[in-house]
């Protein structure tokens, strides 16, 4: 269970800052290595910007230099996309593309268009925002790392300064440090323990928050704006339910049809062999008759045995006692010591009560097969209208929500997700790399009375 993941499209994984790792985290250098290879998009997106603007603005007093502008005003959506691309690889946020207006009628209708929409406008202002916040943050950033490298080298390089007369009237050979010379093996030693303080501690804050403001401005100038995000939101979750009613109901299918339906099958054939015995007479005593019988009494229980399962798989029957029930025999079966906590004034709904429990179900899975865990606590209640479920563990972390598969379908996490997305939920995971794991499920508890 990895990081935090939100619900909404905009997703992933905003990398935790810790001061005692942060040099040696991979996201840490990650953000650098964005400032690093955004800088010559960055470059090419304000040069464009240039362009578009000596160029765009005298042209556009005639029809054919507004179809010009607008496809240079258009082009920042090139620069937009690298970015979002580069955002989701190095700077862990995955930033949703705006809905762009269909195409009508000609090129002035294209250029019109294009020029009204107002995502067109906010990726075009980003080709020159981008290039300053992008230009700073190497600079900052670069300045910094350079200056705790430079640090806790100078007892090497600092011998090479030529000499200089300080304010003692004495000759120094090395680098000046707020006023001092560092000529000496103690002030080494301390610029050296500076070094390492600026190149530990302060180095990958500072990249960490240049990373926050890189990934700030990307989501509000490059991403999809609310109304949008909550389309493409409603959406997704459209399509995951019809695909997961879809995949359901196969899976009924092919389980009825191996599984109850041959062996009804079956029954039906013993059952017309004891018939054709007794109509001819042909087991005088009995005992042929009675063994097909026994035989189709069998078969007839275990058909029930597996119809009452694939009913369960549709609505578990000890749900009909409530959530609490459910979900105190799904932790009594867990392999690991399991705490439940419930306090649920009043019940929720069936369908909400239905994603809980297959949720808790799918992460004490997880759980047992790969974390690794001791000990896990499942925690229920409810916050004002929604139904909060809380599933912790202390193994060893790392979970995350995987991507889903080209048919839709998630594996794991992201199928969970999928479902709560049905209902208008959230999903919250926080599993850093050791443990321990806490996810969070939140859901409209579509309470009853």
């Amino acid at each position: 269970m990895s990081r935090t993941t939100a619900l909404i499209p905009q997703l992933t994984a905003v990398p935790r800052f810790r001061f005692v790792s942060g040099l040696f985290a991979v996201a840490t250098w990650r953000q650098f290595a964005f400032h690093a290879a955004h800088l010559p998009i960055a470059i090419g997106a304000v040069t464009w910007f240039a362009l578009a603007i000596a160029v765009g603005v005298p042209s556009a007093v005639t029809w054919f230099g507004l179809v010009v502008t607008a496809f240079l005003v258009g082009g920042s959506a090139w620069f937009a996309a690298v970015t979002r691309r580069m955002s989701a690889a190095l700077l862990g946020q995955e930033v949703v593309a705006p809905t762009i207006r269909p195409r009508r009628g000609g090129p002035l209708a294209w250029a019109t268009t294009r020029l009204t929409d107002g995502s067109t406008w906010r990726a075009f202002a980003y080709l020159l925002v981008g290039f300053v916040v992008t230009t700073a943050s190497f600079a900052v950033s670069v300045a910094v790392l350079v200056s705790a490298l430079g640090a806790l080298s100078h007892s090497i390089w600092g011998r090479f300064l030529p000499e200089q007369t300080g304010s003692d009237g004495l000759r120094h050979r090395g680098a000046q440090f707020l006023g001092v010379f560092v000529d000496t093996v103690p002030l080494q030693i301390a610029f050296a323990a500076v070094g390492l303080v600026v190149l530990v501690a302060v180095w990958p804050a500072v990249n960490h928050g240049l990373g926050s403001l890189q990934r700030a401005v990307i989501r509000s100038m490059l991403g999809a704006d609310l109304r949008q995000r909550r389309l493409a939101e409603v959406t997704a979750s459209r399509d995951a339910a019809v695909v997961d009613a879809d995949s359901t109901l196969r899976r009924i299918e092919r389980e009825l049809h191996d599984g109850t339906q041959a062996r009804l099958v079956g029954l039906a054939m013993t059952l017309g062999d004891a018939r054709d015995r007794l109509q001819s007479n042909q087991d005088a005593d009995g005992s042929g008759v009675e063994a097909l019988v026994a035989q189709a009494h069998a078969s007839t229980k275990e058909a029930l045995v597996e119809l009452r399962a694939l009913a369960r798989g549709i609505h578990p029957p000890v749900l009909d006692e409530g959530l609490e029930a459910g979900l105190a025999s799904a932790c009594s079966r867990a392999p690991f010591p399991v705490t439940l906590h419930v306090d649920l004034p009043v019940r929720p709904s069936p369908v909400v009560e239905g994603i809980a429990y297959f949720g808790v179900l799918e992460l004490l899975t997880n759980v047992s097969k790969h974390a690794g865990a001791t000990v896990a606590t499942v925690d229920v209640a409810l916050a004002g209208p929604e139904l909060v479920v809380t599933v912790a563990d202390d193994g060893a972390g790392g979970a995350h929500v995987s991507l889903p598969l080209p048919d839709g379908q998630g594996t794991g996490l992201a199928g969970l997700l999928e479902r709560l997305r049905a209902v208008d939920g959230t999903l919250a995971v926080q599993s850093p790399t050791g443990g321990p794991t806490t996810i969070r499920m939140a859901m409209p508890s579509g309470t009853t009375t």
